[in-house]
């Protein structure tokens, strides 16, 4: 008796050791011709390049649930070549496996960690999705250990930045886009034009950010305060505090690169952003009907800021 079934598939970059897509299909295909298991195309799902912590970031994996739920049952097992191609987060594993034997009685089956149907194995299964979370934990602080060894030697270890591009894993100027960061901060040191004024620019005359967007405030105040551009490497290991310049867990250091500016104009500007700061604290929104049409326009004579709607009026 023949059933019907599909496969998954998942290779992360950050694990040299796994099986290849190809290697991790041809066992699939011999396990399933030997249980009688008929695999289509239709029911092939691979996530490559894509770390297994997460769930919802694994686009085949999404579909394959989505059309495990669908009626008539497209197929009755999963098939994976460990259970933590699967998932490696002992949350997911459960949710998800629990939610495709419930809801569409589709088994998921690890063709190299086989399994009975009884109570031992639900100890076993257990610890084999604890040991996957446990590596993946693991793995992403070594990873994080030689990010920071790499920044406090003053290593690249992201994309280049505007005005440089890499080569041999070092930085090298870019002499166009080089001349456009020195306008940038020859601008604002000298006061001639805000962090607006200066996207506009850009975007009036075509010029694309490296990503191919169009220049905002924030990217140019990245710009401004970023210190690649007079020869410094920037790391901050708390990823949600990626635009906290004055972060106290990042790390600054001498890179190996060319800078751009000299620290004059670097001193000159952040002079000019402490400035601005001070007589700009915060911005206030101008949404209720009691703000004047003068905020903004009327300057005090004693300090020269200008005039803001207070949150208690």
């Amino acid at each position: 008796m023949f059933i019907n079934g599909a496969c998954y598939i998942r290779v992360s970059t950050d694990d040299q050791t796994e099986f290849s897509p190809d290697a991790q299909l041809r066992a699939i295909k011999e396990y399933a011709k030997r249980n009688n298991i008929v695999l289509t195309k239709e029911h092939l799902y691979i996530d490559e390049g894509i770390s297994g912590k997460r769930a919802d970031k694994r686009p085949a994996f999404q579909l394959m649930v989505a059309t495990a739920k669908s009626k008539p049952k497209p197929f009755d097992v999963i098939l994976v070549h460990k259970f933590d191609r699967f998932a490696r987060s002992r949350e997911d594993s459960v949710v998800y496996k629990s939610l495709l034997r419930k809801e569409a009685g589709i088994k998921v089956v690890s063709i190299t960690e086989q399994l009975e149907d009884d109570k031992f194995s639900v100890i076993l299964e257990a610890m084999l999705e604890a040991m996957a979370e446990y590596y993946s934990l693991n793995l992403a602080d070594e990873v994080k250990k030689g990010m920071t060894e790499k920044a406090e030697r003053g290593e690249w270890q992201t994309t280049a930045p505007f005005g440089y591009t890499i080569v041999n894993k070092k930085l090298v100027v870019v002499p166009e886009e080089a001349e456009l960061i020195r306008f940038i901060f020859d601008a604002y040191a000298k006061r001639e034009m805000g962090m607006r004024k200066l996207a506009i620019f850009f975007n009036e005359a075509g010029i694309k950010t490296k990503r191919g967007n169009n220049f905002e405030n924030r990217t140019i105040d990245y710009i401004l305060n970023n210190p690649v551009y007079i020869g410094k490497t920037r790391w901050t290991p708390t990823e949600k505090m990626k635009r906290n310049f004055n972060h106290p867990d990042t790390i600054l250091a001498d890179g190996d690169h060319e800078p751009i500016i000299t620290m004059e104009q670097w001193d000159k500007v952040q002079e000019a952003i402490k400035d601005n700061k001070e007589m700009f604290p915060y911005r206030v929104r101008i949404t209720s009907q009691k703000a004047t049409w003068l905020h903004g326009l009327v300057h005090c004579s004693s300090c020269g800021k200008k005039l803001v709607r207070s949150s208690g009026v």
